[in-house]
């Protein structure tokens, strides 16, 4: 705090002085007055307890150099006075100068100028801490320069990120080509940035300390910085306006939904507010200070292809010119438009990449890997996707080391990963948006409050479990502690020692501060997303509520964590002082040795328990059939069952080689010493080493098939629900009157007596006339050739059927109608216009070409071989026969109305049949086609049904051969097979893919002389 005082210094006293003795003197000294010069001072304290702490990753930056700044109310980034530790007590300044304002300003200047110089270290990490009384932005950047400095950046494409001017020697990272792999350092230009916004912190609000658990942290805030908090930033510099709370989160928001879009948005729900509290993972070395959640893994696949592109640099500019135009994907800017199209790609091959590391083997991960470098390079030449390939074997081996680094680090399970992976893939199929879909809305905020609710649930549900924990770990701290101080003796100061490593291996392994701290940068996450939430409306009060809680409840952990991590420094201390003070170095290091073996042993045992219960589980999935619903999704259960064992196995083989690790540490200090049976110790330990490495080998391989064996019994449960789907289908289309013997009887019988009425009429030989007919003595008819007129009725079954034709050109066209009545009272209605008059100049229109079939009702076309009139119909010769009717059919359950067409083909003695419309709620289509071959007719025959199943029945055949085909339907957006069909004598028989098998009678589907 600066404290403002007014004095005189010694000079402007003595110069006051001569000038009053001066004043005493004539008028005519000529003496002139001179004003006194005031000074002032200003003095102040600086102690520098909040904590900002992070890591920069697009890749690790490592070395980078770090520059701290805040921003002014117009957005403009000023210096900011920050330490590189946290301060023990206050640092004093005290400046003069000839007004306050510029004393205040010298002090201020003065806390600035004794900024460190900081760099990130090898994984990216910096921390700065700022003043007490801070409270704003802080703008913080990480560079790393192509030339000039130690810094370097890690490349965690999957893809790689070019080429080497210069091939490096070949070491543990790189292997000594030009291409730039997976996993090695390179020099290049790079600049990410974060803006943080800082509360004004109240006396010990938090009680956390910093991620190590450091001394005099007054606030603790994460302020990672990434490829997203960079685009966040600019948009936030570029505003002109001052930065606050909201103004970062709708920026983040914005951001997120514009290059991810609305869903993959809704996965970061937990960061949505703020993206630096989040995402600052490096593909290619996990360290499990990040849980690699949804969200976080979408984060980590976007920034790995980012930096698989041709240039960082233009990809960020070209994003950022997107979003402040309002749509980056899709953008006018064709280059910008480009950059979305090409970052599709990019992120779609790192999804697949990842699906195949979490879920594959080697093979898998190299055989997504060439397909990848395939589609990113279009036009790469044979020598370039050889060398790829060839590369691919050692990029494997590495991306499958960085996923079990991840896990074995506590970052995520194998089988939390595998469904992640999943998700994601799904997540990213299109990312960013268009258009409205750029905006949200309030059904998103929706979403995003039952998403954010979701995450605090389980957050709240980890730190219950945590707390428990550290009650434990406090618990068995007491007993140890128990052991020493008053109570320690040279008897029991081995023992001490053994149970103090002990206690410390177990605290290394549980590694409880790290949770705390983790769960507790979630809280804040949490509670900034859920202001932005409150801010659109107050009904998301609740969800503010409960992250609050939880960050409330998360501080405490940590302060006991931080307290217990004290506790545990200090008996390690006493452990120290205890071997020196009763010279127990030998015996100690002895109980040590053998007690960490012990634990070893220990953990042998349940690596084993969880190999057995592995290995059977997995054979019970391998035995499951998926020949039935009921099986599939019994299999189902079964291989979800041997991926969680599988992944249970490997954390228990993790858990040993930690645990022999502490104990080969313990008996080699105990070597040392020369202690007796140390080196047989250390042989079997080393033994018991290489055989978990070969169970861990196994645990990874079963979680391959196990999980393998799970997406065959999704797969085969998801058919044979669609199959169900399927056969429901073939039983609806099986009972419609339109598709069965009955309704195509009813439809040929009109024909037939309209045939065979029009025959009887021509031998007559008359112009016009009524009467009865001699063939179908219900039938009475009336008509006329000089109209070209007929009309038929049945008195008996009420039965009629009218035609009015026209002669235009090379066709007759006719239009006609009719009311019919099938077995069963089933009736069938040829729809024709009110008159026939309309109804004759709708199917000229139609002959023409100017209308089509929806604009008419019922119309049969004749094309002749020339033109005709009513002097040389006779002799003309029928080429086509078409014909398009609007029929409707009722036969007391199904029904139908829809449009039935036919076209008749003389000269190639071939035709078609086309049945559309709707058969109670099924909207259908038949489609037929005919040729007589040989002598013999050949048919083909497909009805769809239109819903989004895509129902497809296709046949084809002939009498001898007979008709045989599939039937078809969606699947995973696509077309497949859900049985073989086959025409049998009174209808058609389907043997499904469960091996069930329907015979469907009655059905007459293939008869073109209906």
């Amino acid at each position: 705090m600066v404290k403002r005082t007014i004095k005189f210094t010694p000079i402007a006293a003595s110069v006051a002085l001569t000038l009053g003795l001066t004043a005493c003197g004539s008028d005519n000294d000529r003496n002139i007055p001179v004003t006194p010069v005031e000074s002032f001072t200003a003095t102040g304290d600086a102690q520098f307890n909040i904590e900002v702490t992070g890591k920069a990753v697009k890749g690790s930056m490592k070395s980078a150099v770090v520059t701290v700044m805040t921003l002014d109310a117009s957005g403009q980034s000023v210096p900011v006075a920050f330490r590189s530790a946290a301060s023990a007590e206050a640092e004093s300044f005290s400046e003069e100068a000839l007004s306050q304002s510029a004393a205040d300003a010298a002090v201020e200047a003065s806390k600035i100028a004794a900024n460190p110089e900081v760099l990130t270290d090898e994984s990216g990490r910096y921390s700065i801490y700022l003043d007490d009384d801070f409270t704003g932005p802080v703008y913080i950047t990480v560079k790393t320069s192509a030339e000039g400095d130690d810094s370097f950046l890690r490349c965690d494409a999957y893809v790689g990120c070019g080429d080497y001017d210069v091939a490096p020697e070949e070491d543990d990272v790189n292997d000594g080509d030009t291409a730039i792999e997976f996993g090695e350092w390179y020099k290049t230009d790079l600049e990410l940035s974060v803006v943080k916004f800082i509360p004004a912190v109240e006396a010990d609000t938090s009680g956390a300390s910093g991620a190590a658990g450091g001394p005099n942290v007054a606030g603790f805030y994460k302020a990672n910085v990434t490829f997203l908090t960079s685009l966040v930033a600019a948009l936030l510099l570029d505003s002109g306006s001052s930065v606050d709370e909201d103004a970062i989160a709708k920026a983040s928001l914005d951001t997120v939904v514009q290059v991810m879009g609305q869903d993959a948005a809704l996965l970061l729900a937990a960061i949505i507010g703020d993206l630096s509290n989040g995402g600052a993972v490096d593909l290619s070395d996990v360290d499990g200070e990040e849980e690699l959640t949804d969200g976080i893994l979408a984060i980590a696949q976007l920034s790995s292809s980012i930096q698989g592109l041709p240039s960082i640099g233009d990809v960020m500019s070209s994003i950022k010119a997107g979003i402040k135009s309002g749509q980056f994907k899709g953008n006018t800017d064709a280059g910008i438009a480009a950059i979305a199209t090409m970052l599709q790609t990019a992120i779609t091959n790192t999804a697949n990449i990842f699906v195949a590391i979490a879920t594959g083997d080697e093979t898998a991960i190299e055989d997504a890997l060439k397909a990848a470098f395939t589609a990113n390079n279009p036009s790469a030449t044979q020598a370039q996707i050889d060398a790829f390939a060839a590369n691919s074997v050692g990029i494997a081996k590495k991306a499958k080391a960085a996923k079990d680094k991840a896990v074995k680090n506590g970052a995520a399970t194998d089988a939390g990963l595998a469904a992640a992976a999943v998700k994601i893939k799904k997540a990213l199929e299109v990312i960013g948006c268009t258009g409205e879909e750029c905006t949200v809305g309030d059904d998103f905020y929706t979403a995003l409050a039952a998403a954010l609710t979701v995450e605090v649930t389980a957050s709240q549900t980890a730190l219950t479990a945590l707390e428990m924990s550290i009650e434990t770990a406090q618990s068995s701290l007491a007993d140890v502690q128990a052991m020493g101080g008053d109570a320690l003796t040279a008897d029991n100061a081995a023992a001490f020692v053994s149970a103090v490593t002990l206690l410390k291996n177990e605290a290394t392994t549980a590694d409880l501060t790290a949770k705390a701290a983790s769960i507790f940068v979630k809280s804040q996450g949490y509670v900034t997303a859920a202001k932005a939430l409150v801010t659109q409306s107050s009904d998301y009060q609740q969800v503010l509520d409960s992250a609050t809680s939880l960050q409330t409840d998360a501080s405490v952990a940590v302060t006991d964590t931080v307290a217990y991590d004290a506790a545990l420094a200090a008996l390690v201390a006493e452990a120290e002082a205890a071997i020196t003070e009763f010279d127990v170095a030998l015996a100690a290091a002895k109980l040590v040795a053998e007690d960490t073996a012990d634990v070893a042993d220990e953990k042998k045992s349940l690596a084993d328990t969880a190999e057995a219960a592995s290995t059977s589980a997995l054979a019970n999935a391998e035995n499951a059939m998926v020949d039935t619903a009921a099986n599939a999704a019994e299999a189902k259960e079964l291989a979800m069952t041997a991926v969680t064992a599988a992944s249970d196995f490997a954390a228990a083989v993790d858990a040993l080689e930690i645990a022999i690790a502490q104990a080969l540490v313990a008996a080699n200090a105990y070597l040392e010493l020369e202690g007796e049976g140390a080196q047989a110790m250390i042989d079997t330990l080393t033994a018991m080493q290489t055989a978990a490495v070969a169970q861990g080998e196994l645990a990874s391989e079963q979680f391959v098939t196990a999980y393998n064996l799970q997406l065959a019994a999704e797969t085969a449960v998801a058919k044979l629900e669609v199959l169900t789907s399927v056969k429901a289908t073939s039983e609806s289309l099986s009972t419609m009157t339109v598709l069965t013997g009955t309704g195509a009887d009813a439809v040929a019988d009109a024909a037939d007596i309209l045939a065979d009425v029009i025959d009887e009429l021509a031998e007559m030989g008359n112009n016009s006339g009524t009467g009865t007919s001699t063939r179908n003595a219900d039938w009475d008819y009336a008509y006329s050739l000089d109209d070209l007129t007929l009309m038929l009725s049945n008195a008996t079954t009420g039965e009629m059927i009218n035609a009015a034709a026209s002669y235009e050109g090379d066709k007759l066209v006719v239009a006609w109608g009719a009311t019919l009545k099938g077995e069963n009272d089933v009736s069938v209605e040829l729809v024709t216009a009110a008159t026939q008059t309309q109804a004759l100049t709708d199917c000229v229109d139609f002959a023409a070409g100017t209308i089509d079939a929806t604009q008419i009702d019922s119309c049969l076309v004749f094309t002749f071989d020339g033109a005709v009139t009513a002097d040389n119909v006779d002799d003309a010769e029928i080429i086509m026969t078409e014909t398009a009717n609007h029929v409707e059919i009722m036969d007391g359950d199904s029904g139908f109305t829809g449009m039935l067409s036919i076209t008749a083909d003389d000269a190639t003695d071939s035709g078609s049949i086309t049945l559309e419309g709707v058969s109670g709620d099924v909207d259908f289509k038949v489609m037929t086609t005919y040729l007589d071959s040989d002598m013999e007719e050949a048919s083909a025959l497909t009805i769809t049904v239109n819903n989004a199943m895509g129902y497809t029945l296709s046949i084809t055949g002939n009498e001898s051969a007979g008709y045989t085909g599939d039937v078809m339907a969606m699947y995973n957006e696509m077309m497949m097979s859900f049985g073989t069909a086959a025409k049998t004598t009174n209808g058609l028989s389907i043997t499904y893919i469960d091996g069930d098998v329907v015979d469907y009678t009655d059905v007459d589907l293939i008869d073109s002389s209906k």
